[in-house]
Order: C-alpha cells, then structure tokens, then sequence
C-alpha cells in the first residue's frame, strides 16, 4: 500500500490534525514543531500524549521539519552555535511529537566564506545534533542562491564526512530535483534519477519522499511547489515514483499548496487514483 502523507499545519492543535489526516486515510504526517521562520516555540503536548492517537489513525510515520531561521551550514560562531542549540532542541521536540525524523535543509555558503569551509560547518552542526537520540534526514535543495545539498554527489560527501550510517538518511524531494534540472517526465528519467541517486547517496539512504511538484522548468532553479501534474512531473513519471515508493515502502510527503487537508483533497485524489493502478500491477 502506498503510505501517502502530508505536510499540515499544528495551528489547529497536533491532536486536531491527526485525526483530520487519519479521517483522509493519511499514513504518514509532517509538521513543524515552531514557526519556521522564527519567533516563539510553541507548546508541545506532553511527552507520549500523541502516540496512541497516531495508532488509532493508523500514521505510522511522523516527520519533524527543522526551522528555516537558523543556518545549520553557519561559519560564524554566533550563528552556529545558535543553529546547533535550536537544531539540538528540534531533536528533543520531535521525540517529544512521536517524530522519528528531523528533516534538515543543509543550509547555505556565506558571502566570505568557501562552500568546503560551510560543509565543514554543516557537519559540525549535524554532528552536534546526534548528540541527541534520534534520527536526521538531509533534503536535497534546488539550487537557489547558495544552497547547499543540491546535487546527489554533494549529499554523498555530507554522509561521509558526518558518518553514522545508522542514524542520518536522505528525504528526497521530486520538485526540487526537477528545479536542479533532474526531469521528471518519463518512467525512463524516473528510473535514471534512482540509478544516479543509488550510484551517489544509496537507495537505502532514502527514508522519505517529499512528493511535489515544480512550478517553474526543469532546471531553472526556483523552489516553488504546485500540485501534482500542475507543472513539470507528468503522469507517466508519477506513476514510476508511486511505483517504486510502494516496492520500496517508502512514505510520500505531499508539500504541495495548502495549510490542511482540504486544500491537499486534489492531491490526494490523484495518488488515490494511482494506488488503485499500483494494486492492479501488483
């Protein structure tokens, strides 16, 4: 069975939005724990309060995405030691929201500072993370400005110099690979896309999928999400990628418009449509 989830907002309150994804038959959820773009941290429930509610609703796969505010790639020791306490604390409050993955963007190089010296730095600050139990993902980027993370081959020094195989993977995110210039319009660039990622980072590395779409053309290096088959992912590629997802178990995290479920139905309707193609070709 395909395990499709969504990005959706805790402002309602975390019990309220699982069981808003569960009633859509949701398998799979992210949230952030704060405002992402900084101000107060929120209150989170108390500790195992969510758990048996995410059962009841069958979510079995809870992703935590760290703030934007912080630079985990810093080189300046203020703004590194910041990142590294607020991404410290961002692993405690995902234990606390049954979380089992921080999603982390790799940050971006400075004005001033060499792209070696900030990868340094990102490994620093995601090794000051592991400090703490739990596991983190590395989100592959479109390549605006400059990000960090954007190539596979990039992503693949990053585990390298962090080590613990164990505890850091990849979520991989389709429309931000299509920004990079990795088309997605055919079955054949799906699977191309998967052979390079495996010959770089692992297929085994991959623990998540952020299923968007992209606004703007393949390579054009903007990060702007859209619907599914609103921009550049074609139905032929999106069926290879739900295909392989199902294979792989892999659950999908929509990031497409939309704060809730009901401004995500269209989304899921099209996934909806294609599970029951996957169940035929099983």
């Amino acid at each position: 069975m395909i395990r499709l989830g969504a990005q959706l907002s805790q402002a309602p309150g975390y019990e309220y939005t699982v069981s808003e994804a569960g009633q859509a038959g949701l398998r799979a959820l992210q949230w952030f724990s704060r405002n992402p773009v900084g101000g107060q941290s929120g209150v989170l429930p108390p500790p195992n309060a969510l758990r048996q509610l995410l059962q009841q609703h069958h979510i079995d796969s809870v992703y935590i995405h760290a703030p934007y505010f912080v630079n985990p790639a810093s080189v300046e020791e203020a703004k590194r030691e910041r990142a590294m306490s607020v991404l410290s604390q961002e692993m405690r409050r995902a234990r606390r929201l049954s979380g089992r993955y921080v999603v982390l963007h790799p940050g971006h190089w400075q004005h001033g500072a060499s792209r070696a010296e900030s990868l340094d730095a990102l490994t620093a600050t995601v090794q000051a993370m592991l400090a703490v139990p739990g596991h983190i993902l590395l989100e592959n980027t479109a390549g605006q400005g400059k990000e960090l993370g954007d190539t596979f081959e990039e992503l693949a020094a990053m585990f390298d110099a962090i080590g613990a195989p164990r505890r850091v993977g990849m979520m991989l995110d389709t429309a931000h690979a299509m920004a990079r210039g990795y088309a997605l319009a055919s079955s054949r660039d799906v699977r191309a896309l998967l052979k390079h990622i495996d010959g770089t980072v692992g297929l085994s590395c991959v623990k998540g999928i952020h299923l968007n779409d992209s606004a703007y053309p393949v390579g054009a290096r903007r990060d702007r999400h859209t619907h599914l088959l609103a921009g550049q992912l074609t139905r032929e590629a999106l069926y290879a990628i739900l295909s392989w997802a199902n294979d792989a178990d892999i659950p999908l995290i929509l990031e497409t418009p939309g704060r809730d479920v009901s401004q995500r139905l269209q989304d899921i309707a099209v996934v909806s449509g294609f599970q029951q193609l996957v169940k035929v070709d099983a």
